[in-house]
């Protein structure tokens, strides 16, 4: 199914500054492969940062009900969901890139 829609000459002509090469199409499929690549790195230092600051994986954290040991402090219910996200932010860029890569 293809659909046609109509984008304006301004973001066109910003589309066209940032990538020179190419039709209209693989400049913006390059463009959001750019923009998930850089989510999926903030993701995985999100990631890699908390296993280093707790000295485990998320998984670990959870079984070892590190929130409670810790008192439910606001620092460590904060990096419980932002470790969550940035895992979920994970699983779902990796799984639009790969529909990217068939699009």
């Amino acid at each position: 199914m293809s659909t046609t829609s109509r984008i304006s000459r301004s973001l066109i002509d910003v589309v066209n500054t940032i990538e020179p090469e190419g039709d209209i199409n693989i400049k913006v499929k390059h463009i959001i492969e750019n923009e998930l690549i850089r989510r999926l790195n903030r993701y995985e230092l999100t990631i890699r940062i908390l296993e280093n600051k707790y000295g485990m994986s998320l998984s670990e954290f959870k079984k070892k009900k590190m929130v409670v040991k810790k008192g439910y402090s606001y620092e460590v219910e904060n990096d419980l969901w932002e470790w969550e996200s940035s895992q979920d932010g994970v699983k779902t860029v990796k799984t639009e890139i790969e529909k990217l890569k068939t699009t």
